[in-house]
Parts: C-alpha cells; sequence; structure tokens
C-alpha cells in the first residue's frame, strides 16, 4: 500500500492542472493579503474630517427630527407586521447616529483572523476536491488505469492509495497556504498596530481552527477522489460541486429553513468553527392570523464531524463498489 500511493504522489505532481490549482491558491493568498492591507488602513486626515461632517449633520438632523423619525419607523413596522402576521423588527430604537457609524476602525488581528482562516478554508476545500477529482477521474477518462492495473490487479489497493494521494500531496501545499496567510496577516496588523489584543487564548483557538481546516481539507480530497471514480471526469465532479452550491445552498435555500441542520455549509461551519448557529422560521396558528419567529439553533461540533464523516465514508464505500465491478478498457 504505502509503495502505491508514493508512486501516485509522484504522478499527482507531474499533472499540470495541480500544479495550476496550487499556483492559484497561492496567487488567492496573496489577494486576501492585499485585501486585508487595504482593510487595515485607517481613514486619510480628509476622509475623517468628511466622515466628522456628515456625523454632526446626522447629528443635527436626529436633534430636530429624531422623534419623528422614530414614529414613522415604529408605524411601518406596525404595518408590515400587521401585514405579514409575523415579528418584525426594524431596529427603530436603535435610529440615533453614533459616531463610529461614521469614522471606521479596522478590527484588531484577534478579531480578523477567524474570518480570514474561514475564508482560506473554503479556498482549500475547493482546491482539494479539485486536485482529488483530477487524481482519478483524468485516469478513468483516457483509460491508462487499464494499463495501471495490469502491474498492480488488486483494485481495492489501487482505489485506496488514489484516494490517499491527494490529500497526503495536498497537506504540504495547505499548510504553506494557512502559514503563510497568517505570518502575512499578523505583519500587516502589527504595521498597523492592530496586534494589542491578540491573547495566547486567542492564538491557541487560532491553532485549532487550523488543524480543523487541515482535516477538512484532507476529506475533501478524499471526496474529490472518490466523485472521480465515480464521474469519471474532472468536469463533470465540478458540475455537480457548483451545482449543489448554486442551486441547493444559494436559490433555495430559503425554502429550505425545516432542513438547515442537514445543509453542507451549516455543518462545514460547525466543523470549522467548532460549533455554529444556524435559524430556522417557526410559524404557529393564532387568532389573529399566522404567526412565525425566527429560532436560533445551535450544531456543536461533533454533530457536524460525525454528519461530514457519514457522507464521506458512504461515498468512499460506492466509489469502491463502482471501481471493483466497472469494466476498464
Amino acid at each position: 500500500m504505502s509503495r502505491l500511493t508514493k508512486v501516485e504522489l509522484r504522478r499527482l505532481f507531474s499533472r499540470r492542472l495541480v500544479v495550476l490549482a496550487m499556483l492559484a491558491g497561492l496567487v488567492a493568498t496573496a489577494a486576501a493579503l492585499v485585501g486585508t492591507w487595504n482593510q487595515s488602513q485607517p481613514m486619510s486626515p480628509s476622509e475623517q474630517a468628511q466622515a466628522e461632517r456628515w456625523y454632526q449633520e446626522a447629528r443635527a438632523d436626529w436633534e430636530a427630527n429624531g422623534e419623528q423619525h422614530v414614529a414613522d419607523c415604529l408605524e411601518a413596522e406596525e404595518t408590515e407586521r400587521e401585514a405579514t402576521g409575523q415579528v418584525v423588527d426594524f431596529g427603530c430604537r436603535q435610529m440615533e447616529p453614533a459616531r463610529d457609524m461614521f469614522i471606521v476602525t479596522a478590527p484588531p488581528f484577534e478579531s480578523s483572523l477567524p474570518g480570514l482562516l474561514g475564508a482560506q478554508s473554503f479556498l482549500l476545500l475547493f482546491l482539494a476536491l479539485l486536485v482529488g477529482a483530477t487524481a482519478t477521474a483524468a485516469e478513468l477518462s483516457t483509460g491508462s488505469i487499464a494499463s495501471w492495473l495490469t502491474f498492480e490487479p488488486r483494485r481495492l489497493h489501487v482505489y485506496a492509495s488514489k484516494l490517499l494521494a491527494p490529500g497526503l500531496g495536498l497537506l504540504p501545499v495547505a499548510v504553506t497556504l494557512l502559514a503563510l496567510l497568517v505570518a502575512g496577516a499578523w505583519f500587516i496588523a502589527g504595521a498597523f498596530d492592530l496586534t494589542g489584543t491578540m491573547t495566547g487564548a486567542a492564538w491557541v483557538d487560532a491553532g485549532w481552527t487550523v488543524l480543523r481546516v487541515l482535516a477538512l481539507t484532507l476529506l475533501a480530497a478524499v471526496v474529490g477522489a472518490a466523485l472521480g471514480f465515480l464521474l469519471q471526469h474532472t468536469a463533470a465532479v465540478l458540475g455537480v460541486v457548483v451545482g449543489y452550491v448554486i442551486v441547493v445552498e444559494a436559490m433555495f435555500r430559503g425554502l429550505l429553513q425545516d432542513h438547515q441542520r442537514w445543509l453542507l455549509s451549516t455543518n462545514i461551519g460547525a466543523w470549522i468553527e467548532n460549533g455554529t448557529v444556524y435559524f430556522q422560521e417557526v410559524c404557529t396558528a393564532e387568532a389573529a392570523g399566522t404567526v412565525c419567529e425566527v429560532a436560533e439553533h445551535s450544531l456543536g461540533f461533533d454533530g457536524g464531524a460525525a454528519y461530514l464523516l457519514v457522507l464521506v465514508a458512504a461515498l468512499v464505500v460506492l466509489g469502491a463498489l463502482v471501481f471493483r465491478r466497472r469494466d476498464v478498457v
């Protein structure tokens, strides 16, 4: 098994698409750091002066017409509540202008790092799916897998090595990209004096997040490889993944209020963030009509991890069964 895996690792990095995917990850990481640099810069003196003028104008208007603004807002809120039968909150009690609404300050490193790691995790998941899919689908679509089986006829051994290789090959790349992101973001935050609140506990949390992202990246590579065995074309794998994201997660997410718990994005969020929350609209029939409220539900890491591991195991087993029985030419 180890011999086969080593051979697959060497073959993996000989593929042009794999190398291009890793370079794309490096470019995307650099772009994220550029965005972090832009967001960390303080407002210029002229921008601060303009923002202060806008704040003073808004403050003067509030002192003159604030009560009327609140009354109009509450009236519109009540009208919407009667029309829809739902709990409506327009934030009428938070309308008073405050200076921090106009004077923009960059978030400290402790606050911005989790968001950066979360965004980087989805980049790594996509790259892992792509690398895993192209590592297996290309050989099936071209028929080169038949030649490989003449040297190693034990199909399940070949299958296992081809599932392991993409994840193992991508692991050092993922570690490098995450290290570059964290180090670059730390340097940028230090340049703008935004690191003062970064405590040891925050570093520990960030370290655990990185480990969870790396583990999920390995699983994504395995999923990509298994899908490559099932669909036999990299384009087909990407079509299924992108189609799911667009159709289920984007277009019809609002129609799946009762099934938020089972969406991939919810469970991936629970894995990466060590627990997440999702919202579900709950409607009850009353004498005055239907009343709907938004209920908050929590999903821990254990629940999200169990769900994802079951899905991965199911795909791996299905891919093994299909490959074992498929005619290879």
